[in-house]
């Protein structure tokens, strides 16, 4: 009987290490995996930025498209038919705003300005209320700009009706921005998961104002 109890003992200890061990192992394989997970997310913010980019200065160029009723109506609904909406394009100058603002930095903003706007004219009371958002991704913020050596909290991206030219606004807080001259050539935009500081964990893009392109890196 004791050498029972002794084999039986021996079994529950073994069991506890395989237990132990198979927890260790599960820990070391899950922190790969959600770095990797986050690694893509990351990925995936800049790319939806990028994309809110081209998007936009496509619109400028083409015209936003709009849907309109046309002269007919549906007598026994006592409204306008959806058959009857047609397509039309307007001509807009676009805007994008991001800000590195907490709780408004997970967003790209677009507004649709009337085209004859100019950039120097819109103040940051101006971009209380976007024409539309676009969510970038969960857990991932926007952390901050630069151009031309200077930081800014907030950029608007600004695209001319019809030509599509590009023009920036920095702003720190203050109503009026700052201008960001041709020459710079480029803004840097930082991304982060949460508000992590390791560099791992960060990621920047820089677009290439002349040429319409954004470097991954």
């Amino acid at each position: 009987m004791r050498n029972i109890k002794n084999k039986n003992a021996f079994t529950l200890i073994e069991l506890m290490v395989v237990i132990a061990i198979m927890g260790i192992l599960l820990l070391f394989s899950y922190a790969p995996y959600n770095i990797y997970q986050t690694k893509a997310k990351l990925k995936l913010a800049t790319r939806e930025v990028a994309q809110s980019f081209y998007e936009a200065k496509n619109i400028a160029v083409s015209g936003l498209k709009l849907k309109t009723e046309e002269n007919s109506f549906d007598n026994s609904q006592n409204k306008s038919d959806s058959s009857s909406l047609k397509e039309e394009f307007e001509n807009k100058s676009v805007g994008i705003f991001l800000t590195s603002e907490e709780s408004k930095n997970d967003v790209v903003n677009y507004y649709f300005f009337p085209y004859d706007k100019k950039v120097e004219n819109i103040k940051l009371e101006d971009l209380e209320k976007p024409s539309k958002k676009k969510e970038i991704q969960k857990t991932i913020f926007l952390k901050g700009f630069s151009a031309g050596g200077n930081e800014f909290k907030s950029i608007l991206v600004f695209y001319e009706s019809v030509t599509g030219q590009i023009k920036v606004k920095g702003f720190n807080g203050d109503s009026q921005g700052t201008e960001i001259k041709e020459d710079v050539g480029k803004i840097k935009i930082k991304f982060s998961f949460k508000n992590a500081t390791t560099e791992f964990l960060q990621k920047e893009i820089t677009y290439y104002l002349k040429t319409n392109i954004v470097d991954y890196k």
